[in-house]
């Protein structure tokens, strides 16, 4: 069993505070495979103070960008040397399958790659026009940054949270969830072993309590969270009592579109992989199905032909698509929502219920539900499972009509028979990111966040990374022409 009685603060180990502890439950074994202690509030002041001092008086906020970029480097190369271990705790804690894992810890070092290239294209230092004079416009690090985050991509969430803000100069301090803090553990050896500057990188332990005291904590300067809806509206208010900057990347109910007229078989594994990877527990899942009524009969057979080849079973073997979902507590949502599709009439044609041979662990067949009607809370509300919900339209207008009658706005795709088209209909649906004909989720590397109640603001490419900056004017005398360091 994976147990430790330290918390990493301020670019060390301590020693637990406090009596409390997280048990972590396998959910392949139900049984408690880890333990680590809660932070207490005195905890968390000692990180919020450790990296207010590394911003006040350390070196990192004052380094280049390449001098920043180089020690990342160097923390992703030994977070790298470790990989396997961090796949395996991830497989432990929350039961994502190893292919899932495998795949997001690979993803890692081209991450930081694109945000340095990406840093280097902002402007941090522009000499423009004035009313009187020349003026300096300066783009700063804002300061010390808070992050919350959730269980379902442990490693790789908080990664794109600590990369950016360290990056541009933001020393940080990690909340991740309670469902998963074993990972953490190794992302902080890694810190440690690449030579990280004291106070720039804390890891805090517990839940909503430690969430809640960190994210208004008087020294913390500006909040990340990706989350919950709920989760994101109370930090929300947090932010807004204190004035304090804040990105949430909440919830969504993403549609697929299928345009009339395309052939689907080419595009089968990029539509079941948008919505049912990880188990459908991702928050860009498009688990909305929308086709035309000429085709949903085709459409459905071709899914259930698919999704039947796909494995179920135990996260650890390779070729194990579904694994189980991370809580019991995740499982009862799931199997509540499956009755709810029934009860409202949506005709289940697929899956529905617990696969058989797997009586440990808090599996869910793979679920395919047609004659759904938009109103229906198997298409309104987040499942956060996997459960497809295939809804039939008459034109392009009535499809378009159907997938923006959401509370969400976060991910989408549209396939189309043509890439045109499909851009054409992608123009017109209300949400952050949308991928066309087999484009890659999650904005494909540009900016990532969603509308309405999806969220805040943006994370990753230019946008995300200007998030952990502040803009400064300096007024010039009249008459004074920069020379080339100031304005460099």
């Amino acid at each position: 069993m994976f147990v430790r009685s330290n918390q990493f603060l301020g670019g060390r180990w301590v020693p637990a505070a406090g009596d409390g502890v997280l048990d972590v439950v396998s959910p392949t074994t139900e049984e408690v495979v880890g333990r680590v202690p809660v932070a207490t509030q005195g905890e968390v002041d000692e990180a919020v103070a450790a990296a207010r001092a590394a911003f006040d008086s350390g070196p990192w906020p004052r380094l280049s960008l390449d001098e920043r970029a180089q020690v990342l480097r160097r923390f992703v190369e030994c977070l790298d040397a470790k990989r396997a271990r961090a796949i395996d705790l991830q497989i432990l804690e929350m039961g994502a399958t190893r292919t899932f894992n495998t795949v997001t810890m690979a993803s890692v070092r081209p991450f930081l790659e694109a945000a340095i290239a990406d840093a280097g294209r902002i402007n941090v230092r522009d000499v423009r026009d004035g009313a009187v004079g020349k003026v300096l416009v300066l783009r700063e690090p804002v300061g010390v940054t808070a992050a919350v985050t959730p269980w379902n991509a442990p490693v790789m969430v908080v990664l794109s949270k600590v990369l950016p803000s360290l990056l541009m100069g933001c020393p940080i301090v990690v909340k991740p969830a309670p469902e998963s803090p074993l990972s953490c553990y190794v992302l902080a050896e890694a810190a440690i072993e690449a030579g990280l500057p004291p106070g720039v990188l804390s890891i805090v332990n517990g839940g909503v309590e430690v969430g809640a005291y960190l994210v208004g904590h008087p020294d913390v300067d500006l909040v990340t969270f990706t989350g919950s809806v709920g989760g994101g509206k109370a930090i929300a208010e947090t932010c807004a009592r204190l004035l304090r900057p804040v990105t949430l990347e909440l919830g969504g109910k993403s549609a697929a579109l299928v345009a009339e007229g395309v052939d689907m078989r080419p595009y089968l594994q990029s539509l079941v992989d948008s919505s049912l990877r990880n188990s459908g527990q991702m928050c860009i899942s498009t688990n909305r199905v929308l086709v035309h009524t000429s085709q949903r009969d085709e459409l459905v057979a071709q899914l259930i032909e698919y999704v039947s080849t796909l494995k179920v079973g135990h996260p650890d073997d390779a070729d194990t698509y579904f694994g189980p979902l991370c809580s019991q507590r995740q499982r009862d949502i799931v199997e509540s929502f499956i009755s709810a599709g029934v009860e409202d009439g949506a005709k289940l044609v697929h899956g529905g219920g617990r696969p058989e041979g797997l009586d440990r662990g808090w599996f869910v067949e793979p679920t395919i539900f047609v004659d759904v009607r938009n109103d229906m809370r198997i298409a309104q509300e987040e499942i956060f499972g996997p459960v497809l919900s295939v809804i039939s339209y008459t034109d392009d207008d009535e499809a378009i009509a159907i997938a923006n009658d959401s509370r969400f706005g976060l991910g989408g795709t549209v396939f189309a028979p043509t890439t045109e088209h499909a851009i054409a209909l992608a123009s017109r649906i209300v949400t952050g990111t949308c991928a066309v004909n087999g484009g890659p989720p999650s904005g494909g590397g540009g900016p990532f966040g969603g509308r309405k109640e999806s969220g805040l603001g943006r994370e990753r490419s230019v946008e995300g990374l200007e998030f952990f900056l502040a803009t400064k004017s300096v007024a010039l005398p009249a008459g004074y022409e920069p020379t080339e360091a100031v304005s460099a």
